[in-house]
């Protein structure tokens, strides 16, 4: 019976943290909302600037043109320009989740800081100011994008200072301050739903992304990369990085010698079983994480191997080479099948000064390997150091 790919995706979210559990995928899913989040962060940055300076009018307006309204009136234009400088540090490093991060937590931290100095030469509009502070939760919750716990972290300690300072300025009957309380509590916990349950929707989508993009460019029997890759430019990608950086490249194509014979002989059933195997091996002595390994074609398979030298790539393919021709698989119908497979490598050795200018010129050149593998007999492993000259595929 064939084994069919299941993805191994790190899909788990932890649910108290509204996060992936797994850190790594966290980041790629934090970077691929970067550009997004920063659209959005850079908006509610400008439009919290404007209105927060704007609202010293009522400080004005309830002072009157005194020193302390115009002390206070400075200060919001602190946060003003806290929030400018955020948003030019956003600007200047668009591709950083940490500067995102650490800009929404310090404009938050320095508004909510100034906020009870604000309220507390302003005791009779306590009112208006418990009002305030409500909005200001909403923006700490759902308007500025951030991890939830550092939202969360961010609300509940405003809202600790926010009682503290009412309860030092003292005036508060016992019913006001219940009502303050509950008020507080209650901002928070709508907050805090609000948050979580945004946080959890943005992560499940993009659990389903990536499980049907996994799905997609997976071969459902081997569990390889299919030819997907090829159109997606990842390859491209791989060489032009060998560019950017003088790095070496190579790649493996290996065939497994007589598969037709398998299965006219034991069955497609047991071809399958073969091909599994076959790329079982060639997953578990590639680099995790580094190494490609692709299903090229009926029963070749392609190995993409960054920064590696010629020699590595071959000592490799000698090693997969032998392991293989030592198995043996076991069919459903429990007989055991043997056989064997050709390799051929080709190499961008590092630093070199003119590596090929596409990724298909680097397959051709083991391509051509692979088969003077199987012209002289089969079972070996032939490399070559590609040229800058383009080396012609074969006819199909």
């Amino acid at each position: 019976m064939s084994v069919h790919y299941l993805p191994t995706l790190p899909l788990t979210i932890d649910r108290r943290r509204a996060e992936f559990a797994d850190r790594a995928f966290e980041d790629r899913f934090a970077r691929h909302c970067l550009p997004e989040r920063n659209a959005q962060l850079k908006v509610s940055l400008l439009f919290s600037a404007g209105f927060y300076v704007l609202f010293g009018l009522t400080d004005i307006a309830t002072l009157g043109p005194t020193a302390t309204a115009w002390a206070m009136v400075a200060l919001r234009l602190v946060v003003a320009l806290a929030a400018l400088g955020a948003w030019a540090a956003i600007s200047r490093h668009p591709d950083s989740v940490q500067v995102s991060l650490r800009s929404t937590c310090a404009v938050l931290g320095i508004g909510v800081g100034v906020f009870p100095v604000l309220c507390w030469y302003q005791p009779e509009a306590m009112a208006w100011n418990l009002m305030s502070h409500a909005l200001i939760l909403m923006a700490i919750y759902v308007i500025f994008p951030n991890r939830f716990i550092y939202a969360l972290a961010i609300g509940i300690g405003s809202s600790v200072v926010f009682a503290a300072m009412l309860l030092v300025q003292g005036g508060l009957k016992l019913d006001d301050l219940v009502a303050l309380v509950l008020m507080l509590i209650l901002g928070n916990a709508l907050g805090y739903i609000a948050a979580r349950r945004f946080h959890l929707a943005q992560r499940e989508q993009f659990r389903s992304t990536m499980l049907l993009q996994e799905l997609a460019d997976r071969d459902p029997l081997t569990g390889c990369l299919n030819r997907r890759v090829f159109q997606s430019g990842m390859l491209d990608a791989e060489l032009a990085r060998t560019r950017r950086y003088g790095t070496a490249l190579s790649v493996i194509l290996c065939d497994i010698d007589h598969f037709k014979r398998i299965n006219d002989t034991h069955g497609h059933a047991a071809g399958d079983e073969v091909l599994s195997e076959f790329a079982g091996l060639l997953r578990s002595m590639a680099r995790e994480g580094i190494d490609s390994v692709i299903r090229y074609g009926g029963e070749e398979f392609l190995l993409v191997l960054p920064q590696t030298e010629l020699a590595g790539a071959q000592v490799l393919a000698e090693r997969i080479r032998h392991a293989f021709a030592e198995a043996a698989t076991m069919t459903a119908n429990g007989s055991l099948v043997s056989t064997t497979a050709s390799f051929g490598v080709a190499s961008v050795p590092a630093r070199h000064p003119s590596p090929p200018a596409t990724f298909e010129a680097l397959i051709a050149a083991a391509d051509e390997q692979l088969y003077a593998v199987k012209r002289g007999g089969r079972n070996g492993v032939r490399g070559t150091v590609i040229t800058a000259m383009p080396v012609l595929a074969r006819a199909v």
